[in-house]
Parts: C-alpha cells; structure tokens; sequence
C-alpha cells in the first residue's frame, strides 16, 4: 500500500475513533446509562485501535524502508518527502482530539465511579453494615427506620 494511501486510511480511522469518543462521552453524559451501548461502544474503540496500531507498524516499516528513524521526526520527514504534510498535520490533530477525549471521557467515569460509591456507602450506613446476606436475601426490613416499600 502507498504511503498516501496508508495516511489516509490512518486518517479515516482516526476521525471514526474519534466519533466513538464523542459517542460515548454523549452517552456517559446522559440522565440514565445505557451499559448495553457503552459496551457496543468499548469494543468498537478496541477494534478501532486494533486496526490504528497495524497501520502505524506498516507506517512506520515505510519510515524504515525510507531509511528514516521510526519516531515523530521519521514519520514527519516522510511526509515531506511524500507530499503529504497536510495530510500527516491533520493526523496529529486528531491523535491530539483523540487524546483529549480519552482523557475527559475517563474524567467522567471516574466522577460516576464516585458517585456510585457515595451512593452505596450512604446506604450501607443507613442500614448499619451490610444490605445484603450471602443468599442474595435482605438483611434489614428496612433503611434504618425508613421503609424501603414504595
């Protein structure tokens, strides 16, 4: 495969990488969780990943070929050499975008991860210790004096 050709798939998989993000932040961001879409959303991103790291090896066995290093410079230098800097510009950017989606999406799990856990230490100290037995049964009849019965 050319390079040009191998540039702009690597481009074309990167902005679809980079729609997942915007997806699954869209979905962590909603008012109730859809864990099925999240799930879909988490092997989408791996196999777009999969995919990203055997077009940058076959990038960087180009760079080898051109008889440059494999490093940032290397792929920067075969750019120029191929014409091809706007297009290796605009995969930077969206490596860069990638990475601060990844960043700001794994902010937000984090928070709900928190969250969740303020929720579940609220409850087991209404209810004095554990809700539930090894069974799977309740422990309590209630919330500490709160009925749980709606």
């Amino acid at each position: 495969m050319s390079l040009t050709s191998l540039l702009a798939e690597q481009q074309r998989h990167l902005e679809a990488l980079n729609e997942l993000l915007e997806d699954e932040r869209e979905h962590l961001n909603a008012g109730e969780i859809d864990g099925e879409r999240l799930g879909q959303i988490a092997s989408e991103k791996q196999m777009a990943l999969n995919t990203l790291d055997a077009i940058e090896a076959s990038r960087r066995t180009h760079q080898a070929e051109a008889g440059l290093g494999t490093d940032s410079r290397g792929a920067e230098e075969l750019a120029i050499a191929a014409d091809a800097v706007d297009q290796w510009q605009r995969i930077r950017e969206l490596a860069e975008s990638i990475r601060r989606a990844n960043l700001l999406n794994g902010h937000i799990i984090s928070q709900r991860l928190e969250q969740n856990q303020q929720a579940i230490d609220f409850l087991q100290r209404a209810v004095g210790g554990s809700t539930y037995g090894p069974k799977g049964k309740s422990l309590h009849k209630g919330f500490g004096g709160i009925s749980s019965s709606a």
